[in-house]
């Protein structure tokens, strides 16, 4: 198994949102079976503005530096997500966003590239 890790930090003011992206490949291969290509995304608990409570994120994904996304996930509680929609020899750009109670959406994040192999 081999993984490679990069990380990547944003301030959004107006939400005091960090959020520090990283994303790791994991390459499962075995003689018998196909290998399998997972990225691993993790991030820094976001802080919300005063008064408020982040309640989720959102995970976006394309395949331009740049955008557009398209919302891969949404609602996740945790500060981990598992993106095994993958295709070997793609390169995908992901973001994420928090979302506050009530609904507003923070401005994304810093881009993070995954290429796999």
């Amino acid at each position: 198994m081999t993984s490679r890790q990069k990380t990547w930090a944003l301030l959004v003011v107006g939400l005091a949102v960090v959020l520090s992206v990283s994303a790791v490949i994991f390459v499962h291969s075995g003689e018998k079976s196909p290998k399998v290509h997972k990225v691993t995304l993790t991030w820094q608990a976001a802080t919300a503005s005063p008064g408020k409570s982040v309640a989720s994120y959102n995970v976006y994904r394309g395949t331009t530096s740049g955008g557009p996304y398209s919302k891969l996930a949404s609602g996740i509680k945790d500060t981990k997500y598992q993106d095994s929609l993958v295709s070997s020899g793609t390169t995908y750009y992901y973001v994420v966003t928090s979302v506050e109670e009530g609904g507003h959406e923070s401005p994304y994040s810093a881009e993070i590239q995954a290429k796999v192999p």
